[in-house]
């Protein structure tokens, strides 16, 4: 039997708002414009390009290799599952390591996480 290539691909970030969050946790709504989103995806690679599972300490880091890291110039992509993929969102690609491989079969991981921060910019009211 052949070895599973343990390969995904997936959205990283959205670009702009999504329509379907109106508030995050943190009462706000964080996004990207596209322009930004494609600044940090350009970053990403030369920066070492890390992805955490679940958001964790820097401990979760090394079970993903990136191989791919690109902004989607579209046309509109239907994945099938209700994920619609759009032109400017950042799309990463890689391997996975046997531990995250065995958590995303089993639903357990089910996202990317590109590791990295952000200055929150309030938009000026007119």
């Amino acid at each position: 039997m052949t070895e599973p290539q343990r390969y995904l691909l997936g959205v990283a970030y959205q670009a702009g708002p999504d329509p379907m969050i109106k508030r995050g946790a943190d009462g706000g709504r964080d996004y990207f414009s596209p322009a930004e989103l494609e600044k940090a995806a350009w970053s990403f690679l030369p920066g070492g390009a890390q992805v955490g599972l679940f958001h964790g300490p820097d401990n979760t880091i090394g079970h993903f290799t990136v191989t791919e890291s690109y902004i989607y110039r579209g046309p509109d992509w239907d994945l099938g599952d209700g994920t619609v993929v759009k032109a400017g969102d950042w799309l990463v690609g890689g391997i996975c390591d046997e531990v995250a491989w065995q958590l995303y079969k089993s639903g357990q991981v089910t996202g990317f996480s590109p590791q990295g921060s952000a200055r929150r910019v309030t938009p000026r009211s007119s």
